[in-house]
């Protein structure tokens, strides 16, 4: 049962079994004073930090964005989509593939 789980595990652990006042207060200290728990673990809940805007295209298809839709029931042999978009226009086209496909064949699909 020990372990270095982080604050919130730890209290739900402690909680199941014991309490007293200030005890969010103790555990929550706890966990900060410990070496091990301060070296290893991150904080997953802290900002990512403000969005950076991409630039705008100045041309047609001069910037695009690419995807795939995968996971799709075969039909006449196609089980994937490969979603290309015009960063501009938001035109789109949406190409049939197969697997298996490598980044020689989509960027054989892409260009051609």
């Amino acid at each position: 049962m020990g372990g270095h789980s982080g604050f919130l595990r730890t209290y739900r652990r402690i909680a199941e079994n014991l309490y007293w006042i200030g005890m969010q207060k103790h555990v929550r200290d706890f966990v900060r004073a410990c070496d091990v728990c301060q070296r290893h673990k991150y904080a997953g809940t802290s900002p990512g930090g403000l969005l950076q805007p991409l630039p705008i295209p100045n041309g047609v298809w001069e910037d695009i964005s690419i995807d795939f839709i995968t996971g799709l029931p075969k039909s006449k042999g196609y089980e994937a989509v490969l979603v290309v978009v015009d960063r501009l226009s938001k035109y789109s086209h949406f190409i049939l593939m197969k697997h298996p496909y490598t980044a020689k064949t989509v960027a054989e699909l892409l260009f051609a």
